[in-house]
Order: structure tokens, then sequence, then C-alpha cells
């Protein structure tokens, strides 16, 4: 009896658990006046940037101020957040499990991942035109 319920304990605990600690990789430094940021321009505006863990997607939250959010799934560090088709400037969506992100605040909105934010850079814009990430 005491096998079963120590079975049945770890298959609980292994199986679909939320990992807060998300990976997250370098960080960037990109010109926002540059043509391939260009849709930073605009308060909401997103851009995904190649670096981070599995990707980092920045959005303009007004002029001077960014939020940047890791794409690693924190349910799944294995899968990369994609832009959700219905709501391309605000969600993220992992094709795996399903989880919908905003990208607001970070917040899971549904899916299997809702313990758990995405990870959120540090930024700061300086010189008129550049955004560090970090």
């Amino acid at each position: 009896m005491r096998a079963i319920l120590l079975v049945a304990t770890l298959l609980a605990m292994s199986c679909g658990v939320d990992r807060c600690e998300t990976p997250f990789g370098s960080g960037a430094v990109i010109d926002v006046y540059s043509p391939d940021f260009a849709n930073l321009a605009n308060i909401g505006g997103t851009v995904g940037v190649n670096r981070g863990h599995r990707g980092i997607m920045v959005r303009c939250e007004s002029w001077g101020v960014y939020a940047a959010f890791e794409m690693t799934c924190p349910h799944d560090h294995d899968m990369r957040l994609e832009p959700d088709d219905e709501d391309f400037a605000l969600m993220l969506k992992c094709p795996r499990c399903e989880s919908r992100f905003d990208l607001i605040n970070g917040n899971p909105c549904t899916g299997s991942a809702t313990g758990c934010p995405l990870y959120r850079y540090e930024t700061m814009f300086e010189e008129g035109h550049l955004l560090h990430i970090w």
C-alpha cells in the first residue's frame, strides 16, 4: 500500500508542474529606429528579438517605456511561445500546452501554466533610440 501511495505521489508531482524558474538568456541592445524594430514606434507595437533563451518579445508601453518578456513557456521549457493569432499585440501562446500569456504584465490567462508568469527582463531606454534589455 505504501508503494502505491509513493508512486501516485511521485506521478502527481511530475505531471504538469509549473517550473517558475524559467530559463532566460542574454539580453540585447536594439536600436528602435532600425527598420527591423519599426513596430516599436507605435504604442502597443510588438517585436520579437532573437536573444534570451527562446526569444524575447518586446512591447512598447508608451514612448520610451518598453516591456520585454522571455518567450519560453514556464510550464514546458522546451517550447517557444508564439504570438496568438487572435490577438497578436497582446498575447503569447504555447503551441503544446496552449497556455496564453498577456504582454501587459506577463501573467498567464489560461492553460496549464496558470501558476507562473513569464520571465520579465529589465529594460532601459537611452540616447533617444537604444533599448537595453537585460
